[in-house]
């Protein structure tokens, strides 16, 4: 397994002229249109396929107190029907097209996507147009989504990660919007109404708030046409602000006895957000502790010592502070060895001169997922718009890649002294009997 994931990913960096044609840097173009909207434009050929990305600032960190889980709920249902068009009608006229759009949200911005034929192009986004300004809302699927959304929620119970995630996030953040999950609460999401969708709807859906890229085989002038055809009158809303609450890292551990066969063990320290400028760093420290099996968690916890099931670090990208966790599943016998072994990781890498292969290779594993996540123009134009929505700008997408390279032994370890500290919050679940 580990010969095949080297080679797929040397494949990528090296190898890959058929690959890389549609990832390649081609003119982008950013402006502003008429009526307000932030528009990103990169056309891509030669496939006949549009991929049309709409961000909204507005995510789950700013849902109301009492109403957790309402963005995500409005973005759910955005796609069950229109003003002028049921669920089934919407689902069965962009399918005849051989199209697609969807909708979600994660904690610092909502999306809205759609992926069809050029030759369909004005069509489908006249559909796509009608989604983001008048969705219904029926009350009927309201009912359901509710059922669906406490189910979710409260099948987290069942996941042993998830479980230790969610009381680890909750002890990082402490009160912190990103210490609720993206879907909510059980209490918030039965008191949302439909009159409270509606009125989260008007209040943030306008292209104030809006960043849209288009990606492939169309012109700029069709887009515009488009955008004016059928968002031209979008009523102006206030633009988004928010500032997110002051959070600093803490000391805390925490034990819990769980309904669970196997147990677990997590550390998450406090790390900056995605515009800050260690961000590429702490990427490459991620994927030189825990991302892949050569990675320096993996060979020390599982491959030599067989202490774990599964072992890995990661580095959400968030607008606002992140942590940088890592994690083992194990038996609850190897408990206290699994932690003294990974505080000793932790200090050696502090003491100790780190293994100049294990970062280069570091370096080529992030290098190789992104290119290949890249392959399509849908993903291209994905980046493109979260880049800008994040922060960074769009142009950051064609330069992430640059300042991966650019990451020395010197700045991991200087990102370890700076925020692997002794300031970090450690949860273990173990087993109730």
């Amino acid at each position: 397994m580990k010969t095949i994931e080297y080679i797929l990913i040397l494949l990528i960096i090296t190898g890959g002229n058929t690959f890389m044609r549609y990832a390649s840097a081609d003119e982008i173009t950013k402006l502003k249109l008429d009526n307000g909207l932030t528009l990103i434009y990169k056309k891509i050929e030669p496939l006949p396929i549009v991929n049309v990305q709409l961000f909204l600032t507005l995510g789950t960190a700013n849902d109301p107190a009492g109403k957790l889980g309402l963005t995500c709920m409005m973005q759910t249902l955005m796609v069950k029907g229109t003003k002028t068009m049921t669920e089934k009608q919407l689902s069965t006229e962009i399918e005849s097209m051989g199209g697609s759009i969807g909708a979600s949200a994660l904690e610092d911005y909502c999306e809205v996507s759609l992926n069809i034929t050029k030759q369909y192009f004005d069509e489908a986004f006249k559909l796509f147009a009608d989604v983001v300004q008048n969705p219904a809302f029926p009350e009927d699927e309201l009912k359901k989504e509710k059922v669906n959304m406490i189910a979710g929620i409260k099948s987290r119970q069942d996941q042993i990660f998830s479980v230790t995630y969610d009381c680890l996030r909750s002890a990082v953040y402490h009160g912190h919007p990103y210490t609720y999950l993206t879907t909510g609460t059980e209490e918030g999401v039965n008191n949302i109404t439909r009159g409270d969708l509606q009125s989260w709807h008007g209040k943030h859906y306008g292209t104030q708030n809006m960043i849209m890229v288009v990606t492939g085989n169309i012109g700029l002038g069709e887009i515009k046409s488009a955008v004016k055809n059928y968002l031209g009158t979008m009523p102006p809303v206030e633009p988004l602000k928010y500032e997110f609450p002051a959070v600093e890292p803490v000391a805390k551990e925490i034990a819990e006895k769980k309904k669970f066969e196997q147990a677990y063990l997590m550390y998450g320290y406090l790390v900056p957000s995605v515009s800050d400028n260690d961000f590429p760093k702490i990427k490459v420290l991620n994927a030189y502790l825990g991302s892949g099996m050569s990675s320096l968690l993996f060979q020390e916890l599982r491959e030599k010592a067989g202490l774990g099931y599964e072992v890995s670090s990661f580095y959400p990208s968030k607008k606002d502070k992140s942590t940088f966790i890592i994690y083992i599943g194990l038996d609850k016998s190897t408990m206290d060895t699994a932690k003294t072994k990974i505080e000793a990781l932790i200090s050696d890498l502090k003491t100790k001169p780190l293994d100049e292969t294990r970062l280069r290779d570091a370096k080529k594993y992030i290098k190789g997922i992104s290119v290949l996540d890249h392959q399509t123009g849908s993903k291209q134009a994905w980046y493109l718009g979260w880049w800008e929505i994040m922060g960074k700008g769009y142009r950051y997408d064609k330069k992430y890649l640059s300042d991966i390279e650019q990451v020395t032994s010197a700045d991991v370890k200087a990102m370890i002294d700076k925020y692997l500290t002794d300031k970090f919050v450690q949860v273990q679940i173990t087993p109730e009997k």
